[in-house]
């Protein structure tokens, strides 16, 4: 009979095991701050993009296009939905090119998303990666993502928010771009052959 209350309050111990042992539910993670674009050593080539948009046609990325962002979003990424209105007025503002790219959702939800009016208007084109091959292909672990392509070329990237008020957002673009060619006179052509 000694064993008795030993056992009985191993018996206790044990029931009372898992709400002891329980966790303590974790205090939500501060959210990153937005930050800014890092420079892509060695500017590699950017992957292959060739997706199918929300409105049905097919958009592809070209060596030979403006300078773009390919952003990496999805409708339930809290910072995702914080970012979308300051890359769209990035976008206005600056005429660089935007590209959307929504990870593994449906349409209806995603035309949902910009129906609502929360995240703001889309800023470019919403290409649809069903099956995660275009974030695989990008390299893409943390939503969102963006990266800025120029000729063709991985020049700048940021997982996690980008702060696209921040001025050095514009001029770290700016500088990473080739300036426009200007079209020479034919006799300035010329001179130049001679």
């Amino acid at each position: 009979m000694r064993d008795v209350p030993g056992a009985l309050a191993f018996a206790l111990l044990l029931a009372a095991g898992p709400v002891l042992a329980s966790p303590v539910p974790a205090v939500e993670a501060e959210r990153a701050a937005p930050g800014l674009l890092a420079t892509v050593e060695g500017h590699p080539l950017a992957p292959a993009l060739s997706l199918g948009a929300l409105d049905g046609a097919p958009v592809a990325l070209a060596a030979g296009d403006p300078p773009t962002i390919v952003h990496f979003f999805a409708t339930w990424c809290a910072p995702c939905r914080t970012e979308l209105p300051a890359l769209t007025d990035f976008a206005r503002s600056s005429g660089v090119r935007v590209l959307l790219v929504d990870v593994a959702e449906p349409a209806d939800r995603i035309r949902r998303f910009f129906a609502e009016g929360t995240a703001g208007a889309a800023p470019g084109p919403v290409l649809l990666d069903q099956n995660r091959a275009a974030a695989r292909g990008w390299g893409v672990s943390l939503l969102p993502a963006s990266f800025v392509v120029i000729s063709g070329r991985l020049v700048l990237a940021r997982e996690g928010e980008v702060d696209w008020a921040d001025p050095e957002t514009r001029a770290a673009i700016r500088v990473a771009a080739p300036p426009p060619q200007k079209n020479q006179p034919k006799e300035a052509q010329g001179e130049q052959t001679r």
